[in-house]
């Protein structure tokens, strides 16, 4: 009987020790090559969006090798204006967005997981890196790792909709449709674009319609260079900071663009809004070419709105130096209504400039407006103005 318990101890220790050794050896074996032939990669399904709508982030892993990984977890931060429907213990928002999704993944295979958000609020989001943290095949160990990220979304600021706001932009689109003394330079081809009931049959171009099935119409170039300008001041003069305001004045920006490049109106965009990458003013010039208003709208979605504008000052004495041989009309957009801005404004009024000043109101922010230039003057309340 000795002999028995002896042998089933010798077993025992045995295993024990096999054990060990396996232990060990894994652990050393996954410390090693876990990494090898794993790729994981982020990547937003659309390059651009816009405020209110759903996009997706694509989350894959591959593992190409014979080594499975039991564990595997991804973390990575991104901004918390992009809200993913499915965020609950593993994420937690503070001024970022923090996400931990754990898989598990066998030999040789692929993991794609779709996660879905909403954009909240328009700007440009960016996730520059993210960690992957592995465990054995006993999950003793964690073994982390940093991976390089480049992935990038723009979120287009939302145009602008309201019944007075969009009556306004569509009886000053009219004026400046009549006024525009303009002739097509037939030999400057800029594109082919959507058919409207103002382009005549010569226009059309019947190959790319047949190819679509839609009227399709060849957008030429013009002789004359006139445009509309776009002057975004996001000055804020208020004691308390009305960020509704400033975020109208850019969806004003934007459903303005919208309408003239959509008719082929060279229009130019200047703003006091700091560029996010840039840290300069976003300023683009006169064009209504494609890709365009695609221009014009990322460079509303770069603005950076977390500090205080700059000075309008140099924009002032830059549109008061102008001469409006070139454009026209410069239409406003601007919440600030101090006596500085007003006197532009009179300017221009005295100088028959054409202009048209667009400025959003809410239940606290009325501002008094001179008598010379309330002709000139929309008073727009965000309030009231439709927006998601």
């Amino acid at each position: 009987l000795g002999d028995v318990y002896k042998r089933q101890g010798m077993v025992i220790i045995w295993i024990i020790l096999g054990a060990l050794l396996l232990w060990e050896i894994q652990s050393v074996w996954y410390a090693k090559h876990w990494d090898e032939e794993l790729f994981v990669s982020l990547a937003f399904s659309r390059k651009s969006t816009v405020r209110g709508e759903s996009c997706e982030l694509l989350e894959t892993i591959e593992n190409r090798k014979l080594l499975p990984l039991p564990v595997l977890k991804v973390k990575f931060q991104v901004s918390r204006q992009l809200a993913f429907e499915d965020a609950g213990t593993e994420s937690s928002v503070t001024d970022q967005y923090y996400r931990n999704d754990v898989f598990s993944v066998r030999p040789y295979t692929r993991h794609i997981r779709s996660l879905r958000f909403t954009c909240k609020k328009r700007g440009f989001y960016s996730i520059n890196g993210l960690d992957v943290v592995a465990g054995d095949l006993f999950l003793t160990h964690e073994l982390p790792k940093s991976l390089p990220v480049d992935s990038q979304l723009y979120v287009y600021p939302r145009p602008f909709r309201g019944m007075d706001f969009n009556g306004a932009l569509r009886q000053l689109s009219g004026e400046v449709a009549t006024k525009r003394h303009l002739q097509e330079d037939p030999f400057e081809y800029l594109g082919i674009r959507e058919y409207t009931p103002r382009d005549t049959l010569r226009d059309v171009n019947w190959k790319a319609t047949a190819r679509s099935g839609e009227l399709k119409v060849n957008q030429k170039g013009c002789t004359a260079q006139r445009s509309v300008r776009l002057v975004v001041n996001l000055e804020d003069g208020a004691i308390l900071r009305q960020e509704d305001l400033l975020e109208a004045s850019i969806e004003m920006a934007a459903a303005a663009a919208e309408l003239f490049i959509g008719q082929g109106i060279r229009t130019s965009l200047e703003t006091n809004g700091p560029d996010l990458l840039t840290k300069e003013a976003v300023c683009l010039k006169a064009s209504c070419g494609a890709g365009h208003l695609d221009s014009i709208f990322r460079g509303l979605a770069r603005i950076d709105l977390e500090k205080p504008a700059p000075s309008f000052e140099p924009i002032r004495e830059r549109l008061e130096e102008m001469e409006d041989r070139e454009s026209l009309c410069t239409i406003f957009f601007s919440a600030d209504a101090r006596p500085e801005f007003q006197q532009l404004l009179e300017k221009f009024r005295k100088e028959k400039r054409e202009f048209i000043w667009f400025c959003p109101v809410n239940r606290i922010i009325r501002p008094e407006i001179n008598a010379g230039i309330r002709p000139y003057t929309r008073l727009i309340d965000v309030e009231e103005g439709g927006r998601l």
